[in-house]
This record gives C-alpha cells, sequence and structure tokens, in this order.
C-alpha cells in the first residue's frame, strides 16, 4: 500500500491511499480524466505529475510541459533532484517528497509513504 498526503499553495490537502493500478496525479483540470489533485492554471500541464507503483516502490513521471515550471523530488536531508519532462524517477524511504514548483511557489507537495517490499524479482523468488 501506498499513501500520499498532499498539500497545495492553497492550503488545501488530503491523502489518498494507492493500490494495485491506482494513480496520483496532480494537473489542470478540464481534461477527459480529472486529476486526484487539479489546479486551474494555463501553464500546468493536465497530467503535469503522477505517482503510480512500480515494483519495489513507487514512480514519479512529470507529464509537465517546461513552462517555466519545475518538479522535483526531494530527500529527507534537503537535496533536490529536478526531474526533466518526460522522465521518470523511482522514490525511495530516502527520496519521498515530490513538490511543483512555478516562480519560486510550491503549488503542490506530495509526501509518499510505503512499505519496502523489495524488486519485482526478489518478491518473485521469496514465492
Amino acid at each position: 500500500m501506498i499513501t500520499v498526503k498532499w498539500e497545495t499553495a492553497a492550503g488545501e490537502s488530503g491523502e489518498t491511499q494507492l493500490s494495485g493500478d491506482d494513480k496520483w496525479t496532480f494537473g489542470r483540470t478540464g481534461g477527459a480524466e480529472e486529476p486526484t489533485v487539479g489546479i486551474d492554471h494555463p501553464l500546468i500541464s493536465r497530467s503535469a505529475v503522477v505517482i503510480r507503483d512500480a515494483g519495489p516502490g513507487p514512480v514519479v513521471f512529470r507529464g509537465q510541459r517546461d513552462n517555466g515550471v519545475k518538479v522535483a523530488v526531494i530527500s529527507l536531508i534537503g537535496s533536490t533532484a529536478w526531474l526533466e519532462e518526460g522522465t521518470a524517477h523511482n522514490l525511495s524511504a530516502e527520496e519521498n517528497r515530490v513538490q511543483v514548483v512555478l516562480d519560486d511557489e510550491v503549488l503542490v507537495t506530495a509526501d509518499v509513504d510505503f512499505d519496502d517490499r523489495g524488486s519485482v524479482v526478489e518478491r518473485q523468488q521469496a514465492e
């Protein structure tokens, strides 16, 4: 089970449990598939950030076009990995915070908690 706790710049917050093919999304509202957390802003893509399960832990995908918007994965010690458009990053117990930033304003922060389950191969070998 993966838990995503999120908070927006406007002070809205929530918590979502993910399992199986579930995903947590942040993006512009008004598309065919509404995001988990939406924003009405022309510079934000419809699928700006997607978090889903992917083996040993969750993965974050940046679908956000550049448009001056940054997507960061932040570690517990404060180091930051900036994601390029169209790339994915495996989250870990040490790197479990995702932020979407526009003009130095954090639009949304998502903290991701999950149990370390080992790789897919490790889980298959344990069966």
